[in-house]
Order: C-alpha cells, then sequence, then structure tokens
C-alpha cells in the first residue's frame, strides 16, 4: 500500500507484459516460418559484412560479460536470402555463446566456404552441453536449466527453433557439437 510497493509492482506487471508480447510475437514467427508463410526476401546478402555487423553490435554485450569476440571471417561469396533474417540467426547463436561463457572467456565466429556452400561456425568457451541434451536444445520451449527463474535474462526457448526454421527457410542446416567443460559449437 506504500508508493514504492505500488512502483515496484508496477514494474514487475511491466516486465511481465513486454516478456508475454515477445513470446507471442516468437511464437507467431516460428508459426508462419513452420507454414511457409513468412515473409523472406530474397536478395544477394554478402556474409562476411552481415556477421561483421553483428559482431559490432553485440561487442559491447561481450566486453561488459568479461568475454572476448574473435573474427576468422573469410570472404565469402554472396547468398540469396533474407538479411534481416539471417542476421536474427547469428544474433541469436552469438547472444547464446555470449551468455552461456563465464567472463575471462571467448567467442569464435569463423567462417568457410566449401562446394558452393557458405558455412558459418559459432564456438564458445563455456559449460558445454551435456550429451543427452545436446539432441534436444533445437526443439520449442526447451531449456537445459529446468530451474531458471525469469528476468530480464529469462527466454522463451525458442530462440534456436526460430533459427532452425530460418536457416531451412534458406535452404541450409544447422547444427551443434559441445563437450562439458569445453564449450560448444553451432553450425
Amino acid at each position: 500500500n506504500t508508493p514504492e510497493g505500488r512502483q515496484q509492482a508496477a514494474q514487475v506487471i511491466y516486465n511481465e507484459a513486454g516478456r508475454m508480447h515477445r513470446l507471442v510475437l516468437d511464437l507467431l514467427d516460428l508459426a508462419r516460418l513452420d507454414a511457409g508463410t513468412a515473409d523472406l526476401r530474397r536478395e544477394q546478402v554478402k556474409l562476411d559484412v552481415l556477421l561483421q555487423a553483428v559482431i559490432e553490435r553485440l561487442t559491447p554485450q561481450s566486453a561488459q560479460a568479461g568475454v572476448v569476440l574473435v573474427e576468422q571471417i573469410t570472404d565469402l561469396p554472396a547468398v540469396i536470402g533474407d538479411g534481416d533474417r539471417l542476421s536474427q540467426v547469428f544474433n541469436n547463436l552469438v547472444e547464446n555463446a555470449i551468455k552461456h561463457t563465464p567472463a575471462g572467456g571467448k567467442v569464435s565466429i569463423s567462417t568457410r566456404a566449401a562446394e558452393g556452400q557458405a558455412a558459418v561456425s559459432i564456438r564458445d568457451t563455456g559449460q558445454g552441453i551435456p550429451p543427452e541434451e545436446l539432441p534436444r536444445i533445437f526443439e520449442r520451449f526447451y531449456q537445459m536449466d529446468k530451474s531458471r527463474k525469469g528476468g530480464p535474462s529469462h527466454s522463451a526457448g525458442l530462440g534456436l527453433a526460430i533459427a532452425t526454421q530460418i536457416v531451412e527457410a534458406h535452404g541450409g542446416q544447422i547444427s551443434a557439437r559441445s563437450e562439458v567443460g569445453a564449450g560448444s559449437e553451432f553450425t
């Protein structure tokens, strides 16, 4: 019944409403991708330029977390796709890598071209993913840590499911490998 108490309650409600709004938008996005009705622009995209922009955008976040971003980006041929959607994939993967890497660790972004295809790898020196969890990480709503609490960094477990749909809509594949205690690599 105090002004501070009301302000705190209002802030909690506001934060939760924002989280629910993002969840609904993610679910709509996923449904459109599933149904093949997502509006994907088809234009030439220079992945090396796109990845440089992702790194530039996430450098402050990695610095705040005490994680070093290492880039090994080669000149890649242009691909046909939706640059915004591909950027969404790489933002998600690099943000996840930063979030799961302790201070003093590193996240490496590397590229290679082979047989007319481009491959992008994001590798971290984080805690890694247990082998029994690895097959499920691309599932909707899947969260490895069942005890996670809500809050600003809490997610609904849709990021990798959406990334998978976007990559597949571009005719690509996404995979992960990991070793507990040694980090993970998403390609």
